[in-house]
């Protein structure tokens, strides 16, 4: 399995459902699909590693779409298994229906998890700290830079109105902090309970419901359908 350092919690609540003979767990940083090219050259780079080992017979990921950051990886010498899904919060809400259904009830919603919370990368008290403290390596005195950049990121969230929390684990300072962060913005706060079978069936390997994941087999990549499906593609298509 190859899954985003968001799932952590997750991952670790529900280890002994995993598949019998899970060889390797790699947990790579998350926020990547914030930065599509470099999430796809690193999952294409980790398929490669973790193909080496000749024992490796499927890949799974706890990964959807991520902003398209997984659209063109392709399959080498084993099949890749993936959440029909968009991104992390669909997987914690069980499936992307319901994702698009909340989104659909108001479009202002923002998804507040464990993961992000851990990290204090969500709109929120400290989420301005954050970003200059990343600025400021990425830019080092440009303090004119920085301001703007941070504007930006303002401006950004200028059309949410509701912070909800989802989780399939008892966080509690998780949960208090989302609460916090929607009274820190003026916003509604709200908790929705998660559906921690999609979890569960990627992690115990009960992957036949094609409506929940998708294969990708040796000579295909992964492409994106037009409604935002994840579909199997002949890897020579452009």
């Amino acid at each position: 399995m190859i899954a985003c350092d968001v799932f952590t919690d997750e991952i670790n609540a529900f280890a002994s459902l995993k598949k019998p003979g899970w060889k390797i767990l790699k947990l790579l940083e998350m926020g990547l699909h914030d930065q599509p090219n470099r999430l796809r050259e690193d999952i294409q780079a980790q398929i490669a590693e973790v193909e080496a080992d000749a024992e490796i017979e499927a890949i799974a990921f706890a990964y959807g779409r991520c902003g398209n950051g997984l659209v063109g990886v392709r399959a080498g010498r084993v099949p890749l298994i993936l959440p029909q899904a968009h991104d992390c919060i669909s997987i914690l809400l069980g499936g992307k229906d319901r994702h698009d259904a909340l989104l659909k009830e108001n479009p202002g919603t923002y998804f507040y998890s464990p993961g992000w919370v851990r990290e204090k990368r969500v709109p929120g008290p400290d989420r301005e700290a954050y970003l200059r403290d990343l600025y400021k390596e990425r830019f080092e005195q440009d303090e004119e830079m920085i301001e703007d950049l941070i504007e930006v990121d303002r401006e950004m969230f200028a059309h949410n109105n509701c912070a909800a929390y989802v989780s399939i684990t008892d966080s509690p300072q998780a949960r208090s902090y989302c609460h916090e962060c929607a009274k820190f913005l003026g916003w509604k706060h709200r908790e929705l309970p998660g559906e921690e079978g999609f979890l569960h069936a990627l992690l115990s390997g009960e992957w036949q419901d094609d409506s929940r994941f998708v294969i990708i087999h040796p000579g295909e990549k992964l492409g994106a359908d037009t409604d935002g499906s994840l579909i199997a593609e002949p890897a020579t298509t452009s």
